[in-house]
């Protein structure tokens, strides 16, 4: 039992970093309107953050993920409208509604739109456990 038990640790400690990943966005405000522009956040001036595996441990992310909804949100600390670029799948989400951020969760799948107090927005895209990130 015990060598089973063993190999199953192993097995689960050696699942590739890719097979669970999160991908972060920051977007701050462009103008008086609600629009939001992307800016770097990632290591070394990189446009977006990946997290990777089980350690989360942040790697570039130098791609941008073309957004086919323009989801305008009021911003729970500035009391102002946002226009957040999202890239979303299709299907109807079940959407939460948390003190500092909206999630719209697929299930398998979420984005999370996390607000801050100085008017700034994170986008954050996690595929969940043990699933590769995908953008359609």
């Amino acid at each position: 039992m015990r060598p089973i038990l063993i190999s199953l640790a192993l097995g689960f400690l050696s699942v590739s970093q890719a097979d669970a990943e999160a991908v972060r966005f920051r977007f701050v405000p462009a103008d008086g309107c609600g629009n939001l522009r992307q800016v770097a956040a990632g290591p070394n001036g990189a446009i977006g953050e990946q997290l990777n595996g089980f350690g989360w441990i942040p790697q570039p992310f130098n791609t941008s993920f073309r957004p086919n909804q323009m989801v305008t949100i009021r911003h729970p600390y500035t009391g102002r409208n946002v226009v957040v670029p999202l890239t979303l799948p299709r299907g109807t989400p079940r959407i939460e509604h948390r003190t500092d951020s909206v999630v719209f969760n697929y299930g398998s799948y979420t984005t999370e739109v996390r607000f801050f107090t100085d008017g700034v927005v994170d986008v954050i895209y996690n595929s969940g456990f043990l699933r590769p990130l995908v953008v359609e």
